[in-house]
């Protein structure tokens, strides 16, 4: 397989979005342009730079005009990219010609990207108009120093930028952060926003612009050096006048407002009330506001009369900035400080304005969400790309499972992880996975800032509630209210009543979260400071909630089966000791099919080491046996032969036999040992029960064994053979599929106990057909469409995402990109995204941008590639070579062209 795996899973139509994402490109390649120009325009003889008017860019001389056209193109610029630039270029000329425009004027096509051969020695041949000249980065230089030549790409036009705003006399301020604010402006004057309502930027107000960005942007908080969006990330402003944003110390609300006020459009001001006494609020407010805005033009006296109170200061400003129809966002940050009431005051005094409120969980939280009739919002923390980007930034490994573990572990907020991260570089030689084992065990030995911070707001609960936090952070998925009590009032011993008040306060505190159809959920960042709480307590209290949940659990997913609370449930399980249970789930195929060995794993050894009952010692070491094969390790033949021995020394049954005679078979085959799988073929079949259901499963493992021998033809003969003798048994043939989505499928099947297990062998050996015929290079058919519904009611997502990429490069050797892309993003990656198949993500997403880079996507596939580098100190060298072949898969069809 080529394995050439998540866009962001989020996104209902990816095709749209790289479409989207190739506008906006092009206008901020645009908008930073315009901004250089700004940037150079004092000292020099132009009056006006005019943006998104006739054209992109403007220059205005007193009798002069330059229309600029900026490009930002992938390939060379060729004939057909200026064709239209050239015929409204024609327009303007004769414009001014006739006397309709005033003055003389130029023409400036700016490029990115150099001229084609083709179009080059048009620019030299007489029909060019000389008018007319094309920039491009190592071009000839132009003699006009506003219109500069183009940067090659979007980091060359911001370095060109901040290297003009670091000569201006702003030490104070970061040039970068400048830039960004001026791009800003660049691109509300686009819209014809007020005050730009004409497009324009006079020269003579640009040296007091520049100072006014500047005076407002050292309000704010510096932001990180390198920033690190947080999923679903909004903007500074928004539709609403009023935002209240939560969340704890650590998730990055301050460095979120600083990053976002440089690319805000709107003028805004920063104020940290923490220290500001309650009473003394407005007045302190709208003083500084006063200060701010209007300390420079003299007119302090006309807003800050004598006597007026705080309230009638705030609302002159108001009134004033309404007139001059000037918009304001204030960020007050902190304000879990003050009275929610005082606050409430201050936003109700400036209905002109707008406010952002930062602030911690809790009841000043609640109840100002409450006054203003707002409801809350959180940053939605780091996604694992943001953990990988930052473990690679910091020097450390982790792969896609220990990012994703991490993020569970700390909510994702930003310093939590940025510490964990230090933890594991100074304390687990970088290895993130090995620093989330120790947390999750509580066998971490430097506390995290997460547990330091949280630890206060904990501390401050009564006994009782922490008890209560205690036990619901053994629990990370939301579960219904009642079964919550439920559970706790069978380990406290309270009555319903007193169990739902303790978790009204905790969800007052901000530590419980509420989802859907009222299931509650300790915040993630809470649970791991939270489980020291029932530390506390004792290994015996420990327990008995451990075995109350375990029930809890049980009754819950016999209401709605979900996989995150079988995940949670097998933990529980190991925690409490039900090791028969485990030993049952191991022998499974379909537990083995949705992720889950690594929960059980340290178990199961131990069972099958130790267990008294021999027959359970050889199904837990058969459990370990059938995973051991899954993943190709190298030590099957010892764990067959332990299997064996066990047979052997206390005469097990026929369904051990069977067993172990299929892996032995396989493991045979797969080292070409053909008279030995003959042996055990014959050896196995004597012994075998006679029922269809058992002669199935043999002949379809010695059909696996014989593909592994190299004789597909009869491997596929068999497998399809078996495939329509589970037809009949479900009572429909292959044209019943067709057209037929999973749920209408399973309407028309023949019920019965075992309808999972049929499905998923039935879809094994429709996998096995098609595998076999390619092997010989015949086409499959829709065998592997067919196995992927099947596997997905037979609820096997591994084998679901296997069959899919085999799928997805079936449709890419016959050219069929378009089916290839909708296999990846509607039937693989919701799959990935519902069940956090963490091994599956970066080969999947890596497959998806060769996808997309055969649809013509290359900035996208590109992108893709980009953000899955930030994983490769996690993968083996087979991992990183793979990775670079696809980068260089690419890069050749970037080269090539699209296919079709």
């Amino acid at each position: 397989m080529t394995t050439p795996t998540v866009p962001r899973l989020d996104v209902v139509d990816p095709a749209q979005l790289t479409r989207i994402e190739a506008v906006h490109r092009g206008f901020l390649f645009q908008h930073l342009y315009a901004a250089r120009s700004l940037l150079l325009v004092p000292g020099s003889n132009v009056t006006r730079l005019v943006v998104e008017s006739d054209e992109d860019v403007e220059i205005v001389r007193a009798h002069h005009h330059t229309y600029v056209q900026v490009k930002s193109r992938i390939g060379k610029l060729d004939g057909g990219d200026v064709r239209d630039a050239l015929d409204r270029f024609a327009n303007y000329r004769a414009s001014h010609a006739d006397g309709s425009r005033p003055g003389s004027c130029n023409f400036v096509l700016a490029s990115n990207a150099a001229p084609t051969p083709s179009l080059a020695r048009r620019l030299c041949s007489a029909e060019w108009p000389a008018d007319v000249r094309i920039d491009w980065p190592g071009g000839p230089v132009p003699a006009d120093p506003v219109t500069p030549p183009p940067a090659s790409d979007l980091a060359g036009a911001l370095e060109a930028c901040k290297d003009l705003a670091s000569r201006l006399p702003f030490a104070a301020l970061a040039p970068e952060t400048l830039v960004w604010k001026l791009a800003g402006l660049v691109t509300a004057a686009s819209s014809g926003t007020a005050p730009r309502t004409e497009h324009a930027f006079r020269a003579e107000e640009l040296v007091d612009l520049f100072e006014q960005l500047v005076l407002q942007l050292q309000d704010f908080p510096a932001p990180p050096a390198m920033y690190r969006a947080q999923a679903g990330e909004p903007p500074l402003r928004t539709e609403s006048r009023v935002r209240l944003v939560v969340g704890w110390s650590g998730a990055g609300k301050t460095a979120w407002v600083a990053q976002s006020s440089l690319h805000s459009t709107h003028e805004a001001a920063y104020l940290d009330i923490r220290d500001v006494p309650s009473t003394a609020i407005s007045s302190t407010i709208a003083r500084d506001l006063a200060a701010r805005l209007h300390g420079a033009s003299g007119e302090l006296g006309r807003i800050l009369l004598p006597g007026a109170s705080g309230l009638e200061i705030l609302r002159a400003l108001d009134r004033r900035r309404a007139a001059e129809g000037r918009e304001l966002v204030v960020v007050m940050d902190n304000v879990h400080g003050p009275v929610p009431a005082d606050v409430a005051a201050v936003v109700g005094g400036a209905p002109g304005m707008s406010f952002v409120l930062l602030t911690h969980p809790g009841p000043a939280a609640q109840e100002l969400a409450a006054r203003l009739r707002i409801t809350p919002e959180v940053l939605g923390g780091w996604t694992p790309d943001m953990i990988a980007a930052e473990v690679s930034s910091c020097g450390c490994r982790a792969d896609a499972a220990a990012c994703q573990a991490l993020m569970e572990l700390t909510g994702g907020l930003p310093l939590y992880v940025q510490n964990a991260v230090a933890i594991a570089a100074a304390e687990h030689d970088g290895d993130l996975s090995a620093l989330c084992a120790a947390i999750a065990s509580s066998t971490h030995s430097t506390a995290t800032a997460q547990e330091l911070i949280l630890a206060q707001a904990i501390h401050r609960l009564d006994a009782d509630a922490r008890h209560v936090l205690g036990v619901l952070s053994l629990c990370d998925v939301p579960l219904a209210r009642g079964e919550l009590i439920e559970a706790l009032d069978e380990i406290l011993g309270a009555p319903p009543s007193v169990v739902a008040s303790y978790l009204r306060s905790l969800r007052t505190a901000g530590m419980l979260e509420a989802f859907g159809n009222d299931r509650l959920k300790v915040h993630d960042a809470i649970r791991l400071p939270g489980r020291s709480c029932l530390a506390e307590l004792g290994e015996e209290a420990r327990l008995a909630a451990m075995r109350s949940l375990r029930g809890v659990l049980k009754r819950s997913m016999e209401r709605a089966w979900e996989y995150p609370k079988l995940r949670l449930f097998l933990r529980v399980l190991a925690e409490t000791d039900e090791i028969d249970l485990l030993i049952q789930f191991g022998t499974d195929e379909v537990f083995h099919e949705l992720g889950l060995w690594p929960e059980i794993e340290g178990w199961l050894f131990a069972a099958a080491k130790f267990h008294q009952d021999p027959g359970a010692r050889f199904w837990a070491m058969d459990a370990i046996a059938f995973h051991a094969m899954r993943v190709e390790s190298p030590d099957v033949s010892t764990r067959l032969d332990a299997m064996r021995a066990l047979v052997n020394a206390h005469g097990l049954g026929a369904d051990e036999r069977l067993a172990l005679g299929m892996k032995e078979m396989n493991l045979l085959a797969r080292h070409g040992r053909k008279v030995d799988v003959l042996r055990i073929l014959d050896e196995t079949a004597a012994t075998l029960h006679e029922s269809p259901p058992h002669q199935r499963i043999f002949r379809y493992n010695a059909a696996v064994a014989f593909f592994h021998l190299g004789e597909h033809d009869r491997a596929a003969r068999d497998a399809i053979s078996i495939a329509d003798e589970y037809f009949r048994h479900l009572g429909i043939d292959p044209s019943s599929v067709m057209g037929r989505n999973p749920a209408d499928l399973y309407a028309i099947l023949r019920k019965s106990d075992d309808l999972i297990d049929d499905c998923k062998h039935l879809a094994d050996c429709l996998d096995l057909f098609a595998t076999a015929a390619n092997a010989n290079g015949r086409a499959s058919g829709n065998a592997r469409v067919h196995a992927l519904k099947f596997y997905q009611l037979a609820q096997s997502p591994e084998s679901l995402v296997r069959v899919g990429q085999d799928l997805v490069d079936e449709f890419v050797e016959r050219q069929d990109f378009t089916g290839a892309r909708r296999v990846m993003e509607d039937s693989i990656f919701p799959i990935i995204r519902d069940l956090k198949l963490a091994a599956y993500v970066v080969p999947v997403r890596a497959q998806y941008a060769v996808v997309l880079a055969y649809c013509g996507a290359f900035d996208a596939a590109e992108s893709e590639m980009s953000r899955l580098m930030h994983y490769e100190s996690g993968m083996d060298a087979s991992g990183r070579a793979v990775l670079a072949d696809q980068r260089r898969l690419i890069a050749h069809l970037r080269r090539a062209g699209r296919l079709r």
